[in-house]
């Protein structure tokens, strides 16, 4: 059930700048104007501001500058309407905290924000760098009962997904380099971690880890990063709303959510890995365990393996392992 402040929230979004009348959010509030005035004080202090002009009533001057729930509850689109939403302003870990919460048993489907993690992870154990610089930390929490190996496709639909998003909201052009990554010519912008606890026929918890660079700065990056990875400001130029996006984005993951759970995505998985594919036709190298694979890459199987042609023109599907461009 969303909160006085988000309805209200929601009301003065939906006039687009235009003025809201106090009379009729009281109304549809059930609450006198004192009460709504109380309220609008409420989202003063989270970084709002409004124009009150008598006979008119209200208009939205001013929005926080970082992450604010209310502000992504009202912004959400109806396929992420019943979406619960945790923010924090410093977590160890979102997907840490989502797995916490489904082992406690909240209700799914929710999603852990943070604006700063202090034990943030990528694939393969490694640490995501996690400051508070208007980056997105973010995890949805499912339970999808479907079988264990349906599952190996999931992170390639969801990143396709999150890559077209990307490319709408911004107008940036970035790809996926398989199996996990989304980059911006080559330069990685956003990384996805999939972690699910599993019976022997059933997938019992399923978390979507998403850590991506909206509005951090290279200057203030590790000097290790600065020449491999890239956020939207880098390649835009400007700060962006980050508020705006984690609402868009949270729709897009919940629709690609539900296409994956009724299997209605399979036909569609081939087609728009291959408009976003970052690897195809490149030659590539991966370590997979011990040995060192290098090929051609020609896109993915349909359980989601890497192909890769090798020098004597053979072909081998690798389902697990960390590829690199050869330049």
């Amino acid at each position: 059930m969303p909160t006085k402040e988000v309805i209200i929230l929601k009301e003065l979004l939906s006039a687009r700048g235009d003025f809201v009348s106090g009379s009729l959010l009281a109304e549809s509030l059930g609450i006198s104007r004192v009460a709504i005035w109380a309220h609008m004080e409420k989202l003063r202090a989270q970084g709002f501001d409004f124009e009150a002009v008598r006979s008119k009533g209200y208009r939205m001057t001013q929005r926080p500058d970082t992450l604010n729930e209310s502000l992504i509850k009202a912004s959400l689109p109806r396929v992420a309407s019943n979406l619960e939403i945790a923010l924090h302003d410093e977590i160890d870990s979102t997907n840490s905290e989502a797995e916490r919460l489904l082992a406690n048993g909240a209700a799914d489907p929710f999603l852990v924000l943070s604006k700063r993690q202090t034990d943030g992870r990528g694939r393969l154990g490694r640490q995501w760098h996690s400051p508070d610089n208007g980056n997105l930390y973010a995890s949805f929490a499912f339970r999808p009962e479907v079988s264990p190996a349906r599952l190996s496709t999931f992170t390639l639909w969801m990143g396709v997904n999150i890559c077209e998003c990307v490319n709408a909201f911004f107008r940036v052009e970035s790809n996926v380099k398989w199996p996990n990554d989304i980059q911006i010519s080559g330069k990685k912008l956003a990384g996805i971690l999939t972690e699910a606890r599993m019976d022997a026929d059933q997938t019992r918890d399923l978390v979507l880890g998403i850590g991506l660079n909206v509005n951090g700065v290279a200057a203030d990056w590790p000097e290790e990063l600065r020449a491999t990875a890239t956020s939207i400001r880098e390649e835009i130029g400007t700060a962006q709303d980050a508020n705006r996006f984690t609402a868009s984005l949270a729709g897009r993951v919940m629709l690609a959510y539900e296409q994956f759970v009724s299997d209605e995505y399979r036909a569609r998985l081939k087609d728009k890995w291959k408009s976003y594919d970052a690897l195809e036709g490149r030659e590539v190298s991966l370590l997979h365990g011990d040995a060192k694979i290098s090929g051609k890459a020609w896109g993915i199987d349909p359980h989601g393996a890497l192909i890769v042609e090798r020098a004597d023109g053979s072909r081998i599907q690798v389902r697990a392992g960390e590829v690199s461009i050869e330049k």
